[in-house]
């Protein structure tokens, strides 16, 4: 009886307050490509209940989700937001999240992405705040002489870099390594780059541990094709999520 007057067992409604970092700028990260919200929600053994899987809701920097729930039951929910059509491929039932490659480009802002996993018990009608997370690095590649570049007969079109490519939505970790070319592409002449009195050679999301690390990074730039690109090689670039 205790427990019925304490609405446990009861239904309640659960209200997520989902957003992407919001930026007042416009630039290369400001979240505003990741319109397309999925999430999945599991029981306290991680099991996920597939009838609250949702995998084409809209989000616009901010988002509410409301969830009918059992009190007194501990859940956990994965949200995932991207662009639509964006290379990840989200597996709920795995929990994780895999990045395909074959069509990767550099200067790509519709590869940005975010997530959360988040663990809750109901305890009524109540809100939960979810601030979702970028599991890249974002590495910029930037040169004070771009125009001395492009008199020379270079202009930069793509970059490539050893990355991981699986992500364990729970954990945070990253499972596995490959090497991924970022192919040509034109660098937008509009935006910013992080420091100043720099312009951009090429922008990309990697996807890396949450701790920081170091990688070697080779990007090529040039005005025809690959044959003709100048190369240049990094090392020990540290890299972390942002």
């Amino acid at each position: 009886s205790c427990q019925q007057e304490a609405g446990f067992g009861t239904e309640a409604t659960v209200s997520f307050q989902v957003g992407t970092p919001e930026i007042a700028t416009r630039a290369y990260s400001d979240g505003t490509t990741a319109t397309v919200l999925q999430y999945a929600v599991y029981d306290a053994e991680g099991n996920e209940l597939t009838d609250f899987r949702v995998t084409n809701e809209t989000i616009n920097i901010r988002k509410t989700v409301n969830l009918q729930l059992t009190t007194g039951n501990t859940y956990s929910v994965i949200f995932w937001a991207a662009a639509e059509n964006a290379p990840y491929i989200v597996d709920f039932a795995t929990k994780t999240m895999t990045v395909d490659y074959s069509t990767a480009v550099s200067n790509d802002e519709n590869r940005d992405a975010f997530y959360k996993f988040h663990e809750f018990t109901v305890t009524g009608a109540q809100t939960e705040i979810i601030e979702l997370r970028r599991p890249f690095a974002q590495l910029n590649i930037g040169t004070k002489d771009l125009e001395a570049s492009k008199n020379a007969g270079y202009e930069p079109k793509y970059s490539f870099v050893k990355v991981y490519n699986t992500l364990d939505l729970v954990e945070g970790n990253v499972l596995g390594a490959t090497e991924v070319v970022y192919s040509y592409n034109a660098i937008p002449a509009t935006e910013v780059f992080p420091v100043e009195g720099y312009d951009y050679l090429a922008m990309n999301y990697l996807l890396v541990a949450s701790d920081k690390e170091v990688v070697d990074v080779e990007f090529g730039y040039t005005e025809l094709d690959a044959a003709t690109a100048q190369t240049r090689t990094v090392g020990s670039v540290p890299v972390q999520r942002n």
